[in-house]
C-alpha cells in the first residue's frame, strides 16, 4: 500500500483525475522505495504501523537466526567443497539481509511533509523523464531537489 494516495500524486503531476492509475502507481511505488533507500530506513504511514513493525523485529531476527543455523548445519553435510562454500555464503547473505531489514525497521520513521515532498519530487522526475537519455535539451540538477529535502532524515550514511 502506498504512503501517498493516488489523487495527491496525480495532483502533483498535474494530470487529470481520470489519467490511468496504473501509469502513476508504478512510478509512485518506485519513488517511495527510492526515498526509503536514500534515507536508509523504512517509512511508515503512522506511529502505530511503525510500532507494530518494530515490535516484530525480535521475532524476525530469531527466525532468521534459526534459519541460518539450519542452513549452516545442512551445508556441513555437503561433500563438494565448492557447493558447501556456496551454501554457507548464501546462508550468511540471507542472515545479513534479515539484519539489515531489522536495522531499517528499527530506524523507521513516520512519513511527514518533508518526506512526502521528497517522494513527490522523485515521482515527478520519474514521470517526466521516462527515458535513460535526453536529446536536444540542456539538463541541470536543481539545487533544492529531493535529496535536499530528504537529507535531514538520512541515517547510516556509511564511510
Amino acid at each position: 500500500m502506498s504512503l501517498i494516495d493516488l489523487p495527491s500524486a496525480k495532483a502533483h503531476l498535474r494530470v487529470a483525475s481520470d489519467y490511468p492509475d496504473a501509469q502513476v502507481s508504478v512510478y509512485l511505488g518506485a519513488a517511495e522505495k527510492m526515498a526509503a533507500q536514500f534515507l536508509n530506513r523504512n517509512i511508515y504511514a503512522d506511529q502505530d504501523a511503525l510500532a507494530a513493525a518494530v515490535a516484530a523485529v525480535p521475532a524476525a531476527l530469531i527466525a532468521a537466526g534459526t534459519a541460518y543455523d539450519a542452513a549452516m548445519t545442512a551445508a556441513e553435510s555437503i561433500d563438494d567443497a565448492v557447493a558447501k562454500d556456496a551454501a554457507e555464503e548464501y546462508a550468511s547473505y540471507v542472515y545479513a539481509e534479515a539484519q539489515d531489514s531489522a536495522r531499517r525497521t528499527r530506524a523507521g520513521i513516520v512519513i511527514d511533509d518533508m518526506i512526502r515532498a521528497g517522494a513527490l519530487l522523485i515521482l515527478g522526475h520519474l514521470f517526466e523523464n521516462r527515458e535513460d537519455t535526453v536529446v536536444g535539451a540542456t539538463v541541470e540538477r536543481l539545487p533544492q531537489g529531493s535529496r535536499a529535502v530528504l537529507q535531514p532524515y538520512r541515517v547510516s550514511m556509511g564511510v
